[in-house]
């Protein structure tokens, strides 16, 4: 070790003096040419042409250090003319008299001497570095003082703060009061430009604490533009708030994304590697944490994307009914965990607070949009406002997040992250408002460099946000790389760990998935469910309406106390009912005393009955049972057949024994408990499914029959209808002016079977 000290400083001081001797070699290599210049021609009649020669070449090499010197700094290119000169004209002079001259002996050992002693200056100066710039400065700020004024920058000094293998790191001091950080960042190609630097190269970002400072980084670009391998997971087994290591940034820096207490948007064109770059590393991530549950919806590409990962998964839904009934149970489960929290004294998820923390993650988010009801975008908008303070985030990934593709107030709740795109007009859907200041380009990428993206996130550092990064890719073709995230979520397994009851009630194994393919070989055997007994009523259209308007009030009272506000607008917007109805509602709700008189000039009522009184279902359930007897009594049934005349004097004919039968009801029937009503359409459905009979109307007359049996009006069976079309089991479609509804998928109905079982 002494040895290899020794040696090691030995070439340290021959490195830092030979530096040193070249100006000296160049004084003895001109005193040897002189003697010999004039022991050949310094006798007449030779030297008098030497003496012409001698001339012409000093004036030429003199002339051409001058112009070959134009980029350096005033001080330098008189410095190199001045020392051209000086040799030139005392070789000359050597040629003519020899060195035994006072003259040229003393100018050789004083002038050649000084002007030696000056270059050695020079170099060490340069060497060492200093707070000046140009020659005598740092190399980054020297390369700066070459191109400010060409920049638009004058006045701007940079001076370097860290040199690794891949970046130099500078602080830029702007002219106080006439420039800014802003002014930098646009003229960032212009920087590029006057450096002679590749695009790409220069990132100027802004100091937080000073407006006449800015940071500079300089990087090779081009260090990104292959694929970086994928380097195992950076913290297996740690809680989810260690950063996750999901690729590598333009200066060769780790992207170390502490992805807790805010939502991600990934955004990128087809191709641009958003979700193999994007969602694999980020999950790829976060299933190696112990407190971490990734429950994931993809109903575009079923088990293309996240198929791998899938054991790692808590839960993956690649259906419609999957994806709603999960939307819906993560809905309801959030009061639940806040209030765990609360109660335990935290106001947001942390660390060993006892939560495991979630991760609902949407591929294609926009066709998820377009396919679930208006009720339950609205609940995953509710999640995306309230997961946070529960302990979740939401990752949302799509090529483009206009407000055709999903609501405007879901991309204003996310970060960040946009891959390659296509159009220069999609930048401002994709990137946040300070990577838009800093004319971040993704559109220059397009397709060509998969996995290369731009960042802003709460945990990305001021120098980053705008810099390029690249995603680690999971194998060298999409076999290699399928194969590597399959066997590394299996390595991490979501069985394996431990979860709060919060997130076991809604873990699904991932062969639990029943498909509706699977549905058709299924033998039929579910009861159908007997009605209770009940007290004779007539089922005429009055009580129709009044069972209907029953439902409907029921409807009413339960939103008007939960959303602690009354008002027609808000009933017609919400219910969908016409603008009579709505006042007809809030005039029965008021006598029944939920709410109270509107105020004067206005149509919004007191609500009377709290959100949080424990008395409020009961109150809800009641007016769904009783409904309101006054709108009934006061509700006009139409004539059914106005043709139809009949005066004082004209027999009364009895009827024929087959209009007899068919004025029969088949009641009487009492209003059955919700559950078993429900289960009696859901019956009804499997045997119309397994019989072929997938297609039917509202008023088909066997559906009419079950909902007689269940004591339901026309109001309920829509209601449950339009429910089984959110959940995915039916589709919709139009027959002329009637709308049909086809059996797509009785997988969630056995869902709910199960879940009562449980």
């Amino acid at each position: 070790m002494q040895d290899a000290t020794m040696d090691r400083l030995a070439a340290s001081a021959v490195s830092k003096v030979g530096v040193l001797v070249p100006p000296w070699a160049v004084l003895g290599l001109e005193a040897a040419a002189g003697a010999i210049s004039h022991a050949t021609w310094g006798q007449a009649p030779a030297v008098t042409w030497a003496a012409v020669g001698c001339t012409l070449g000093s004036t030429v090499l003199t002339g051409l250090t001058w112009a070959i010197t134009h980029q350096r700094r005033l001080i330098g290119r008189l410095h190199a003319t001045a020392t051209t000169a000086a040799a030139s004209v005392w070789f000359t002079t050597a040629t003519i008299t020899g060195l035994d001259a006072p003259v040229v002996n003393g100018a050789l050992f004083f002038g050649g001497a000084t002007l030696a002693l000056s270059w050695n200056i020079r170099t060490v100066i340069r060497n060492t570095g200093g707070d000046g710039e140009g020659d005598g400065g740092d190399a980054l700020g020297s390369l700066f003082a070459r191109a400010r004024e060409q920049a638009g920058l004058k006045g701007a000094k940079v001076r370097a703060t860290e040199i690794t293998a891949h970046k130099v790191k500078g602080q830029m001091q702007l002219p106080p009061g006439e420039k800014t950080a802003d002014d930098a960042i646009k003229a960032t190609d212009r920087i590029e430009s006057g450096m002679q630097l590749p695009p790409g190269s220069v990132i100027v970002a802004r100091d937080d604490d000073r407006a006449d400072h800015a940071h500079i980084t300089v990087s090779d670009p081009r260090a990104i533009r292959r694929p970086i391998s994928w380097p195992g997971p950076s913290h297996p087994g740690a809680s989810i708030e260690e950063p996750l290591r999901i690729g590598l940034y333009q200066d060769g820096d780790d992207v170390a994304y502490r992805f807790v207490g805010h939502h991600l948007q990934i955004m990128g064109m087809t191709g641009s590697g958003k979700s193999i770059g994007g969602a694999w590393n980020i999950i790829g991530e976060i299933i190696t944490r112990c407190d971490a549950a990734v429950f994931s919806i993809d109903i575009s590409k079923d088990d293309q994307t996240m198929g791998p990962l899938r054991e790692g998964l808590h839960r993956f839904e690649t259906t419609k009914a999957g994806a709603v009934e999960l939307i819906r149970a993560i809905h309801a489960e959030i009061p639940k965990r806040t209030k765990w929290l609360a109660s335990r004294g935290y106001s947001n998820w942390e660390p060993g607070c006892g939560l495991t923390y979630w991760y609902l993650h949407i591929e294609e988010i926009a066709k998820l949009v377009n396919e679930i009801g208006g009720q339950d975008e609205e609940l995953l908008g509710e999640i995306l406002k309230e997961i946070r303070s529960a302990g979740g985030s939401v990752i949302l990934s799509l090529q483009r997040a206009d407000y055709t593709q999903i609501p405007t107030i879901f991309r204003s709740q996310m970060a960040k992250m946009c891959f390659g795109l296509s159009d220069p007009d999609d930048v401002k859907y994709g990137v946040s408002s300070r990577q838009r200041k800093a004319d971040v380009e993704p559109h220059e990428w397009e397709d060509h460099y998969p996995g290369m993206a731009y960042l802003d996130g709460k945990s990305v550092r001021p120098t980053h946000y705008a810099m390029p990064l690249r995603t680690f890719t999971w194998g060298r073709n999409s076999a290699e790389a399928r194969a590597a995230m399959t066997a590394h979520a299996a390595a991490f397994p979501a069985a394996s760990k431990q979860a709060d009851p919060f997130t076991a009630a809604l873990t699904r194994p991932a062969t639990s998935t029943v498909s509706s393919a699977s549905m058709g070989d299924r033998t039929m055997a579910i009861p159908m469910p007997a009605a209770r007994p009940a007290p004779a009523v007539a089922h005429d259209d009055h009580q129709e309406f009044a069972a209907d308007f029953a439902e409907l009030l029921g409807d009413a009272a339960e939103l008007i106390i939960a959303t602690q506000h009354a008002s027609p607008a808000m009933l017609q917007r919400k219910l969908r009912i016409a603008w009579e109805d709505c006042l007809r509602l809030l005039e029965a709700l008021e006598r029944k005393g939920i709410i109270g008189p509107p105020a004067p000039g206005g149509d919004d009522r007191p609500v009377l009955v709290g959100a949080d009184d424990r008395a409020a279902a009961g109150v809800v359930e009641h007016l769904r049972a009783t409904g309101d007897v006054v709108t009934a009594a006061l509700a006009r049934v139409d004539d059914p057949a106005p043709s139809l005349t009949a005066g004082p004097g004209d027999a009364v004919r009895e009827p024929t024994a087959a209009e007899a039968e068919a004025l029969q009801a088949d009641g009487p029937y009492a209003k059955m408990h919700p559950t078993a009503a429900r289960d009696l359409v859901y019956a009804w459905l499997r045997h119309r499914y397994q019989s072929g009979q997938r297609t039917f109307t509202a008023t088909d007359d066997e559906l009419t029959t079950v909902r007689h049996k269940t004591g339901n009006g026309r109001a309920w069976i829509y209601k449950v209808l339009t429910d089984l079309t959110d959940r995915g089991t039916l589709t919709v479609g139009a027959s002329g002016s009637s709308r049909t509804y086809t059996i797509a998928d009785l997988s969630p109905l056995d869902r709910e079977d199960y879940n009562r079982a449980a």
